[in-house]
Formats: structure tokens, C-alpha cells, sequence
């Protein structure tokens, strides 16, 4: 069984933090990762991936991670996680809500849409946790959600099946073969749907039926290849796509996107990308802007600082906001 694990401590400098952000990215996809106290960032991972399953151990303090639309974007597939919290609690922003996840519960979050996730506590958060398709759900239960819970610490026999299960796994993991760790993820899967799912404890998001997130990647993939074009508007999106404009709304909205925010970020993250590359160096930021679709330069730099922190012209000559500065490092 191979695996994957990397470490930062407090100390580390502001590679090392680009390491961190790119080792979570490698493990469960696109991060924006923000520092809060400098002598209180640190963080640990590791993770190995077996049969259609990833697991996780996790365990992060000093620190905000949030996924934007332009990282959903980048993902290959939707997936969830089901995780056991060892310490915390986590504070989590998904879809307009705000919920908690600590030592004493388990809980089911779809990974895939945009949200923030701030680690709160003296010691931090750390979860055992394991990853899958989203498909491994909806083909057990067409309505699935966004968010589920269960405590365990209340005298559920519900609550408490799940957590030993999962205490078992991951103690069993370098002995478990093959067939058996997909075989024992599988009932593992029937026992969160059992228990999480069809009983509804959590909120459940918009019905997101098969032909649903089929359109909504139909509309991303529009959306990104005609980036570009300064006139892409919700109408032009929706009339490429063969919708109704309430409709586009309406399915972009049960995947915690809406089409306009969705463009910006996609541009703002195409051009941050273009800014950090040499070979665009000797093209004017104007240029780039214009590139990705915007059509005003100042409304472009505007919108470019309140998204990543720091200005167009920064971010070229190499300033990373919370490294250098640490008055604008966010919590």
C-alpha cells in the first residue's frame, strides 16, 4: 500500500506554504488556502488511495481553506467525504449556511461546491476521513444532499456503528487486500446512506437529479470555452446551451454557483494564472484582462484585489498577501 504525507510546521517560509497548498490540491483537488496567525500555522496530511476510495488523515490549525467556483471548475468529478473528527471544532460556510463539525459526530459533505472551511481550537482540526464519487451515493439514493451529520457521542447506536466502523477501517488498513477494502468501502457507503442519508439528518440541497448535474456540467464547460468573450452573459450561456434563463439560474443554484459569480472567478483565475507566468511577461496587465473577457481595466483590478488580496501589479512583482504583510493575513 503506497501513500502520500506532507508536513509544515509553523516556522516554514512562504515556499513551503505553496507546498502545503499544493499537497492539499494534490489530495482532494483545487484550495485557496489563507493564513491566519504566523506562529500558529501548521499542518499535516496523508492519504492513500485504494480500490474508488481515498483516505484521509488530516489535521490543520492557523488557517481558512475555501474552495471558489473557479476551483470547482478545475475538479474532475463530483466526490464526497466521510469523515470521524478527532479534534476541533471546524467552522464551515456552504451554500449560504453555516454549520460545525467536532469531536463527538461524523458527517457527510459534498466537496464539490464552493465553501470555506476555518479550523478553530487550541489543537486545531484533525479527521479521519474517506473520499468518493458522488455516484457511488446517487446510485444508492437519486436525492442526495449537501450536508449530513450524526453525533455520536449522544447514545445512538447509529452514530456509534459508523464511527467504530471507520476507527476499524483505518486501524486495518496495511492489512486489508484489495477485494476487501472495496468490498468493506462498499457497505461502508450502504451504512452512511442508512443512516445519513434516507433519514435526512443534515440539510438536503435543491433536488439534483443525474439529468440535472449532467446540464450543469454541459453549462460549465460552455461557460469556459467562451471565457473570452467580454458579451458571455447568463442569456448568451443559457441560449448555447438549448435552456431557459431561470432554468440555468435554477440548476447553477443547487450546485452553489450562480452563472455571473462563476464567469468572474473563472476570468480572475485564468488571469492570475496568465500574470504568474514568464512567458507572459512582456504583455501589459491590460492585455491579459482584456484576454480572459474583461472589458474595463479598473473594474478588472478591482475585482482581481478583493479576490486574491492584492493587486494585479502585486501579485506580478511577487508580493503574496499573509506571507510578507502579515497585517493582511486573515484568519
Amino acid at each position: 500500500m503506497s501513500d502520500t504525507e506532507f508536513a509544515i510546521s509553523a516556522s516554514a517560509g512562504a515556499d513551503r506554504r505553496d507546498a502545503w497548498r499544493a499537497a492539499l490540491s494534490d489530495a482532494f483537488g483545487p484550495f485557496e488556502v489563507h493564513h491566519g496567525r504566523p506562529g500558529n500555522f501548521s499542518g499535516h496530511v496523508r492519504y492513500v488511495r485504494r480500490a474508488s476510495l481515498q483516505f484521509n488523515d488530516l489535521h490543520y490549525q492557523g488557517q481558512k481553506l475555501e474552495r471558489t467556483a473557479g476551483n470547482v471548475s478545475r475538479l474532475d468529478q463530483e466526490f464526497y467525504t466521510f469523515g470521524l473528527p478527532l479534534a476541533g471544532p471546524l467552522a464551515v460556510q456552504q451554500q449560504g449556511r453555516e454549520f460545525q463539525v467536532e469531536p463527538g459526530c461524523v458527517y457527510l459533505m459534498n466537496q464539490s461546491l464552493p465553501y470555506q472551511a476555518t479550523a478553530q481550537g487550541a489543537s486545531g482540526y484533525r479527521s479521519l476521513s474517506v473520499s468518493f464519487p458522488r455516484s457511488a451515493l446517487s446510485q444508492r439514493d437519486s436525492r442526495i444532499g449537501a450536508f449530513y451529520k450524526l453525533r455520536v457521542d449522544d447514545g445512538s447506536p447509529r452514530g456509534a456503528l459508523l464511527a467504530s466502523y471507520m476507527d476499524h477501517l483505518f486501524k486495518g488498513m496495511g492489512g486489508w487486500s484489495e477485494a476487501e477494502v472495496a468490498e468493506l468501502g462498499e457497505r461502508l457507503i450502504d451504512l452512511i446512506v442508512l443512516f445519513l442519508v434516507q433519514p435526512g439528518q443534515g440539510y438536503a440541497s435543491e433536488s439534483d437529479s443525474s439529468v440535472t448535474v449532467a446540464h450543469r456540467q454541459r453549462v460549465l464547460a460552455y461557460i469556459r470555452q467562451h471565457l473570452a468573450d467580454p458579451a458571455l452573459s447568463p442569456q448568451h450561456v443559457a441560449q448555447g446551451c438549448g435552456v431557459s434563463v431561470a432554468y440555468l439560474h435554477r440548476i447553477l443554484r443547487a450546485g452553489g454557483l450562480s452563472a455571473e459569480s462563476f464567469i468572474f472567478e473563472l476570468r480572475l483565475d485564468k488571469c492570475r494564472e496568465l500574470l504568474l507566468n514568464p512567458l507572459h511577461r512582456h504583455r501589459s496587465i491590460a492585455e491579459l484582462a482584456y484576454q480572459v473577457g474583461f472589458s474595463h481595466p479598473s473594474h478588472f483590478s478591482r475585482l482581481f484585489k478583493r479576490r486574491f488580496g492584492v493587486t494585479p501589479r502585486d501579485l506580478r512583482a511577487g508580493f503574496q498577501p499573509g506571507l510578507s504583510d502579515p497585517g493582511q493575513q486573515q484568519g
